[in-house]
């Protein structure tokens, strides 16, 4: 360094230019990193609270159709406040396995690995397929209550509940392989899978 600089100089010139580097390295090529890196973490976080809560909203509008009957002693007024609202369940479902199939693609990205965001999709197509068949209603309900409880369980429950988590992955690959593989009229198995 020169001899008319001070050594306390030389120290600050050098943190000065390093900091300088280390914000022109930074701003042009860490940090547009980091942002896009951020975006994608939001979207991920946000596929899965999408994915949650329309499994919630079959789970809960399912078990509500079921445990709600229309008592044959009710009044008129009742009977039609009941149909309403079993309507408006019936149309949650609909509208949740819409968008759950609609959206399995994104579904897919929220999760890593290979047979999870699988597990994923399947469960996406069979609840709709399950919700348009030609089943019956309680039917129906059944098995997209069962299904959708093991699948949120699965992907939602804390890790500390591993066991239970390993047992809901096994009984929901169960109740998807059977729904997959739906009865003729005669009682023989037709095959069938959902691919998306």
């Amino acid at each position: 360094m020169p001899d008319w600089m001070p050594s306390w100089g030389t120290t600050a010139l050098i943190s000065i230019v390093t900091s300088l580097l280390t914000l022109i390295v930074s701003g042009r090529y860490i940090l547009p990193l980091l942002e896009v890196r951020n975006r994608r973490f939001q979207t991920k976080m946000q596929a899965r609270e999408k994915f949650q809560a329309n499994m919630l909203t079959v789970l809960s509008a399912a078990t509500r159709l079921l445990a709600t009957s229309i008592p044959a002693e009710a009044t008129d007024t009742v009977r039609t406040a009941l149909r309403e609202e079993r309507a408006r369940w019936r149309a949650q479902i609909d509208e949740a396995t819409r968008y759950l199939t609609d959206h399995f693609e994104q579904i897919a990205f929220a999760y890593a690995g290979s047979r999870i965001p699988e597990l994923a999709v399947r469960y996406s197509g069979n609840a709709r397929m399950v919700w348009i068949s030609d089943r019956s209603e309680a039917r129906k309900l059944n098995a997209l209550r069962d299904i959708t409880q093991h699948c949120h369980a699965l992907f939602f429950d804390s890790p500390l509940y591993a066991p239970q988590r390993a047992r809901s992955w096994q009984e929901l690959e169960r109740l998807l392989d059977e729904l997959e593989t739906p009865e003729a009229p005669n009682g023989a198995l037709l095959p069938y899978v959902w691919v998306p």
